[in-house]
């Protein structure tokens, strides 16, 4: 199976051709039209109407009965020799395709395993800007409604607040503080359109310090296919596309870091899958400044299709599968 068939591609933009001052910013990590605009839609324009019901619900099996692969040998191991290997990592990575409820599903499953482990735990959360911590402190300590910041989070981020609910339940059931891990979106936009130089000061203090290109050659690979998608762009052009993402991830791996030089942790990151992929993206920023324990865990299929287990097993062990050099773990969600 290709990359860009399995995965509906992290959260990266995309400027669609069109004036320079006007890009269009895609969010690879929802299924959605090739028109679909990232940053008006979840920051601020009203998201697809889906009539009041989730998106592609889908029974979710109990944890017990999942089926987890391991990228070492592509072997299935059992659910708590998995839980058992991430419990050991001061990072756990759990991505998603963003409108995908079994998604979210294995992401609750990996921050329980992580704070039953531990007895303790972090959630970061890429969906809320660090400019925005406090409105996720009012919410967690119960000086904000519910209703209040479900309307927050329909601004915020767009995508319904019922997919994440059971993760902020769990969350503030166990006392487990939620970290905002992103970047401001004007921030990225704009780096997008002008450079990382082009910041005015006030944007540029907004991102840390030391803003890394991305290296890891099959993220990069993986990055330029996806900014190049409807027509190779020019070199300049491109160059501030990957300044963008690698900002984007830089700030959401500084983010982690911050919290673990306070002593708190394991950090739960729960962020689209393309910023995580082949343990790049914002685990790539984390090793730049931390000698960690790191583990990526991935839901199987990667994006919203459904197909028998067997068939699932086979994609991933067939010799040639590139999938499975993209994380850690892989909880398998079959029809």
């Amino acid at each position: 199976m290709s990359i860009s068939r399995a995965i509906p591609l992290g959260a990266l933009i995309f400027i669609l051709a069109g004036r320079a001052s006007a890009a269009v910013l895609v969010d690879f990590d929802r299924a959605s039209p090739p028109s679909f605009d990232l940053f008006e839609t979840i920051r601020g324009m009203p998201g697809p109407d889906l009539g009041g019901a989730l998106p592609h619900a889908r029974p979710v099996a109990a944890a017990a009965e999942r089926v987890v692969v391991a990228s070492e040998g592509a072997a299935v191991v059992g659910w708590e020799d998995f839980a058992s290997a991430i419990s050991r990592s001061a990072v756990v990575y759990a991505g998603e395709q963003h409108d995908q409820a079994l998604h979210h599903a294995v992401q609750l499953e990996v921050l329980k395993e992580a704070h039953r482990r531990a007895g303790r735990a972090v959630m970061g959360i890429e969906m809320v800007d660090i400019t925005r911590q406090k409105v996720l402190d009012d919410f967690m300590a119960g000086r904000m409604s519910e209703d209040e910041f479900a309307l927050f989070w329909k601004k915020a981020w767009g995508f319904a607040w019922e997919l994440y609910r059971p993760l902020f339940v769990y969350a503030k059931e166990s006392s487990i503080p939620v970290r905002a891990l992103n970047a401001p979106s004007s921030v990225i936009r704009n780096i997008a359109k002008f450079g990382l130089a082009g910041l005015a000061p006030e944007e540029r203090k907004l991102l840390p310090e030391r803003v890394d290109p991305i290296v890891e050659p099959r993220y990069l690979a993986y990055v330029k296919k996806m900014i190049n998608g409807h027509g190779q762009l020019d070199p300049a052009r491109e160059a501030r596309m990957l300044e963008a993402m690698a900002a984007w991830n830089e700030t959401m791996g500084q983010s982690v870091v911050d919290v673990l030089s306070k002593g708190e942790g394991p950090v739960v990151v729960i962020a689209g899958m393309g910023h995580m992929l082949y343990r790049a993206g914002i685990g790539e920023s984390v090793s730049r400044r931390a000698a960690v324990r790191q583990s990526f865990v991935l839901p199987y299929p990667l994006d919203d299709t459904t197909r028998p287990l067997p068939e699932l097993l086979k994609e991933l062990q067939d010799p040639g599968s590139e999938e499975i050099s993209m994380a850690d773990f892989f909880s398998l969600n079959p029809e």
